[in-house]
């Protein structure tokens, strides 16, 4: 069965068309109602208004180009009657699209496919929505508001924005978009929201002067400014969450393998999800060899082999050299050493714009993510950020698939020397000592590694402090042995002060930033035998064994003034971080969950009178 969109150029067809037989339309029209045009100067200023009303549109997520055009469009219907209305409109919306700041940078073929069917499909909406107003009776030009108007006006507007809607979907289905988002409910308010305005504007040009329409149009300047500056906002904080919903989910995705191969192959996938790319690399630094072990290449061609390079050559070299991501937005503007070092390693000539990010783990280099696209600055700085992000998860999960490696090796390795060392025992008895001890060495090898997925576990991720399940078996027992010699013990309960504010203002990853500078803090300030713990979001639980009270809270006071006084807007401008603390003590109680209570009442005590100090 044919498939209609996948004849070449139907869409720009399609559009030359709807192009022709409007103008053709409207022509007829013209002549056969003999047009009057009025005011040329008026005819022009009109066309004029269009095309700048449509200059300050904005993509909005998921919807498209979004204008106040519809005031200039329905305006033109109650000012100048339909005919001109629809030569004022078609006019603007033809020319729009060809200006270099409209769409042209989106390439020559869909330039025109959007001038051409906007042309058209304004033309034919103002025609019937124009005509079905004046044949109902409605006033040209509208120089007052009367009941009948009003409920003929909100008709027609509703009715202008479901042909609008009908026009867009049929070009969107033959552009193999999705055709329901034309149908989108933002696109709708904002169009029917420009109605009261198209009849405000209608009326101050029919009964006011030209100095006070003059007046009003730059008010309208600066609410169409407005309303695009509040779409900015919205459009930035949307795609901003997009970007966390995607790097969470893929992040969830990458850390559930264990396998290495299968882990790259993983990676791949999922960076396709995040951003879009005409060819993907994805490379392991190995220090033994100082080498960078190519893992992954895929172009336009398929996937490549793999291949070996020293660090001192190519970019992937300078980002594991760095640890610092390369960017490079447009190939024939650049002017950096990147640009040398990719024409020095032989890299294709048609890669016009590139990402290369370090996937580093605890300051440890495990290999270089890039994403390569042969269309200049199709990557921007929030592309950085976004792979920036990942690679960092992605770092942490190929760290444990090499530790299970490692594992997996030496329970390989065991195992085959235990087969033929078993295998030569019957003759070779004089070898049971050796192999005894080969077995014992290779255990404390595996009982190592072991270890050190067990304090994983026990150590919080973000902040490196210990987690709330080393802390619930740690507190018992140094409650306990305070107890049985009799001796002071001190529970400090801290939370960071509006730490929802830092998450909701400045963004997540801005808070983990504070979490990690914040653990950092306590550490220096606290001996080596006292417990730090993450206890839960921003608290933290510090136990300070043999230590009074009035120590605790003199320590406590300590860090809270190097807290108030670190340079927080290092990490972000304008960003102030204080916290508070409660402190509890023993003896006379030496029960935990009486001591964690006492130190959350002395805490809610600090927060309840201003926040930023020490309760004890």
């Amino acid at each position: 069965m044919l498939n209609i969109r996948s004849i070449p150029h139907v869409s720009l067809s399609y559009a030359g068309l709807l192009a022709v037989s409007s103008l053709a339309l409207l022509a007829y029209l013209s002549l056969h109602l003999h047009l009057q045009t009025g005011s040329s100067p008026a005819f022009v200023g009109f066309v004029l208004f269009g095309i700048a009303v449509a200059a300050f549109g904005f993509p909005a997520p998921h919807v498209g180009y979004v204008s106040l055009d519809r005031v200039v469009q329905f305006a033109s219907i109650l000012i100048f009657g339909t005919l001109q209305a629809a030569w004022i409109v078609g006019i603007a919306a033809f020319i729009w699209p060809l200006l270099p700041w409209g769409n042209a940078r989106n390439g020559t073929r869909l330039m025109f496919v959007r001038a051409l069917h906007n042309s058209g499909m304004m033309v034919f909406v103002i025609l019937i929505t124009g005509g079905l107003y004046q044949f109902f009776g409605g006033d040209v030009p509208l120089l007052r508001l009367v009941p009948r108007d009003v409920l003929l006006i909100i008709m027609l507007a509703l009715f202008m924005q479901l042909l609008n809607m009908l026009f867009l979907a049929v070009i969107a289905w033959l552009e193999n978009y999705d055709w329901r988002k034309a149908f989108g409910f933002f696109a709708a308010v904002v169009d029917l929201a420009a109605i009261p305005l198209a009849v405000f504007t209608a009326l101050v040009y029919n009964r006011l002067d030209s100095a006070t329409f003059v007046l009003f149009l730059i008010v309208l300047a600066l609410i169409v400014l407005i309303v695009r500056r509040l779409a900015d906002t919205r459009r930035a904080l949307e795609t901003k969450v997009d970007e966390l919903v995607a790097v969470n989910r893929v992040g969830k995705a990458v850390s559930s393998s264990l396998v290495l191969d299968e882990l790259l192959e993983l990676i791949f996938r999922e960076s396709r999800s995040l951003v879009e790319f005409d060819t993907f690399m994805l490379a392991l630094y190995d220090d033994s060899s100082r080498e960078i072990d190519i893992r992954l290449h895929h172009n336009p061609q398929g996937r490549q082999p793999q291949r070996r390079q020293s660090l001192g050559v190519g970019i992937m070299g300078w980002v594991v050299s760095h640890n610092q991501p390369a960017f490079i937005r447009d190939w024939q503007k650049e002017g950096s050493e990147f640009k040398r070092i990719i024409i020095h390693i032989g890299d294709t000539p048609q890669t016009q714009s590139l990402i290369a990010v370090p996937m580093a783990y605890r300051e440890r280099v495990m290999g270089v993510l890039s994403v390569q696209s042969y269309t200049a600055g199709m990557f921007s700085q929030s592309h950085v950020n976004l792979l920036m992000t990942f690679a960092s998860q992605a770092a942490i999960a190929i760290a444990n698939a090499r530790l299970f490696e490692e594992l997996e090796h030496s329970r390989n390795e065991l195992e085959q020397r235990v087969s033929a060392r078993t295998h030569d025992l019957a003759e070779q008895k004089d070898e049971l000592h050796a192999l005894t001890e080969s077995l014992r060495s290779t255990n404390r090898e595996k009982e190592e590694l072991l270890l050190r997925l067990q304090r994983q576990t026990l150590e919080d991720g973000l902040t490196g402090l210990y987690n709330r399940r080393y802390l619930d078996n740690r507190l018992g027992i140094e409650v306990r042995r305070a107890e049985r010699y009799k001796r002071d013990l001190a529970l400090v309960m801290a939370d960071i002060d509006h730490f929802k504010v830092v998450n909701d203002r400045f963004s997540h990853m801005v808070g983990d930033d504070v979490l990690r500078v914040m653990a950092n803090i306590l550490r220096a300030q606290c001996r080596s035998i006292d417990i730090i713990a993450r206890y839960g979001g921003e608290e933290f639980l510090l136990c300070f064994p043999e230590t009074s009270r009035e120590n605790a809270a003199a320590v406590c006071e300590k860090i809270r003034r190097q807290v108030e006084s670190y340079e927080w807007d290092k990490l972000e401008p304008g960003l102030r971080v204080t916290i508070s603390f409660g402190v509890a003590a023993a003896p006379p109680n030496y029960a935990v969950d009486a001591l964690i209570a006492a130190a959350d009442e002395k805490l809610y005590a600090a927060k309840h009178s201003g926040r930023n100090r020490v309760c004890a």
